[in-house]
C-alpha cells in the first residue's frame, strides 16, 4: 500500500528533557552578587571610566577652568627611581580637588570657582621647586565632575592602581601648613626624598621626617618589585599586616 504524504515525512524530533536539579542543587550553585550599578564602588568606576578615556596633557599646561574633579598624574621621565611606571598607563598619583567649604556643607554651586585647575597648578609649582623632577615629565588626565561622585573615583583609582605617591610615599598632596605648624611639624617623607618646597625647607620646617630619603627609596623598590610594602601611621611607624 503506498504511503501517504504525511506518512512519507521524517518524523519530527523529541521534546528536549526538561533540565532536572538534584534535591541538594542549592548546596552546590554558585551565588554571583547580583550587579548594582548604584552601589558606590560601581559609581566611582563609572566616574573612573570616563576619566581614563580623557586624553592626556602635559601637567605645566593645564588651561584655566571652573568646577572641581579628580585626576590622575603620570611620569614619562628618566629617573630611575621610576623607571617601572615611566609611559606607562599606571598613575605616580591621584587626587581630587573639592571647591572650599565642602567640609562644612556650605558649598554655594553658583559660586564654584576653579578647584581642580588650583589644585593641579599647585602639583606643579610642588614640582618645580624640586631639582631632581621635571615638569614636563609630567602629564595629566582630569575631569570636571559632580562634587559627589569625586570621592568615589579617587579612592576607587588608589585601590586599583597603588599610585606610588599615594601609598608608598606620603606627602606630595600635602598643602604648606602654616608657619605654625611648620615649626611644629615634620617634614613630610616625600619632601625628605624630593626637596626643594619652599616650605618643607629645613629653615621653614626644621624637624625632619621619621621616613629618611633612603627609606623612601627602598619602599619605592619593592613596591615595583611586586613585595608587600606595609603601610605607614601617621607618625611614621610601619603598620603590620592583619
Amino acid at each position: 500500500m503506498a504511503q501517504t504524504e504525511e506518512e512519507s515525512q521524517p518524523r519530527p524530533p523529541s521534546r528536549p528533557k526538561k533540565a532536572r536539579k538534584p534535591k541538594n542543587w542549592r548546596e552546590n550553585a554558585a551565588t554571583p552578587t547580583p550587579y548594582n550599578p548604584l552601589d558606590l564602588v560601581n559609581l566611582g568606576r563609572s566616574v573612573e571610566r570616563e576619566l581614563l578615556q580623557r586624553d592626556r596633557e602635559p601637567l605645566g599646561s593645564v588651561a584655566l577652568m571652573t568646577g572641581a574633579g579628580v585626576y590622575a598624574l603620570y611620569y614619562t621621565g628618566d629617573n630611575s627611581l621610576y623607571q617601572a611606571i615611566s609611559g606607562t598607563e599606571k598613575p605616580i598619583y591621584v587626587g581630587q580637588a573639592r571647591p572650599e567649604g565642602t567640609r562644612k556643607g556650605n558649598v554655594d554651586a553658583s559660586k564654584i570657582g576653579c578647584p581642580l585647575w588650583d589644585r593641579l597648578h599647585e602639583h606643579r609649582e610642588s614640582i618645580d621647586q624640586v631639582e631632581s623632577l621635571d615638569v614636563a615629565d609630567f602629564a595629566v588626565r582630569y575631569l570636571v565632575a559632580i562634587e559627589v561622585f569625586v570621592a568615589l573615583a579617587e579612592g576607587v583609582m588608589i585601590n586599583d592602581s597603588r599610585p606610588v605617591w599615594n601609598t608608598v610615599v606620603d606627602g606630595f598632596g600635602n598643602h604648606d601648613p602654616g608657619a605654625a605648624r611648620r615649626k611644629d611639624g615634620r617634614r613630610p617623607p616625600w619632601d625628605e626624598l624630593h626637596p626643594g618646597r619652599w616650605w618643607s625647607h629645613p629653615l621653614h620646617m626644621p624637624t625632619a621626617s621619621l621616613i629618611p630619603a633612603e627609606s623612601s627609596r627602598q619602599r619605592i623598590i619593592d613596591h615595583f618589585a611586586g613585595k608587600i610594602v606595609p603601610d605607614l601611621s601617621a607618625d611614621g611607624i610601619e603598620i603590620e599586616a592583619d
